[in-house]
């Protein structure tokens, strides 16, 4: 009976630490949301906006396809997002002569040249990381980045199972 009262509890106790890791992302992963969205709009565009012209300016020449594989969102979502911003000039669909199949995407130069796309993206994770992270205990942070590297571990060792 004693065996069997300490595996329930065991169970208890793993399912609760469960909920709490679940609580614990998806706060982590609304908070990027918010400050992403406030970045955002400080340039004038959407979230998503913003993602493609940080991903199409790290990555040009990428394909629809790729973007989206890029971004973990629908081929039909990311295509909605380049065809607003190739309306405003932002984003630049070329059609290379040896496969008339693919559509390459791109940052239209102008827009890059009247743009700081690099100082946009490290606005926002200055303010969202580095900002917070250098007012903090250099002990501290390792342990959080060892708390994360050993979580991550621990779910790719589920998936090989």
């Amino acid at each position: 009976m004693l065996k069997e009262e300490l595996l329930c509890q065991s169970n208890e106790l793993a399912s609760e630490q469960f909920d709490k890791i679940i609580e614990i992302l998806k706060d982590i992963q609304k908070t990027f949301r918010t400050k992403f969205n406030e970045c955002a709009k400080k340039y004038g565009y959407t979230a998503p906006q913003l993602a493609v012209i940080v991903h199409l300016y790290k990555m040009p020449g990428i394909t629809l396809h790729e973007l989206s594989e890029h971004m973990m969102l629908t081929k039909s979502t990311v295509s909605g997002i380049v065809d607003r911003l190739a309306k405003q000039g932002v984003v630049v669909r070329e059609i290379p002569e040896n496969n008339r199949r693919t559509v390459k995407l791109s940052i239209d130069e102008n827009f890059k040249k009247n743009n700081d796309i690099i100082n946009m993206k490290k606005s926002f994770m200055a303010h969202m990381i580095s900002d917070k992270v250098k007012n903090m205990d250099p002990e501290k942070v390792q342990k959080i980045i060892y708390g994360l590297e050993e979580f991550g571990l621990l779910l790719k060792d589920e998936e090989s199972q």
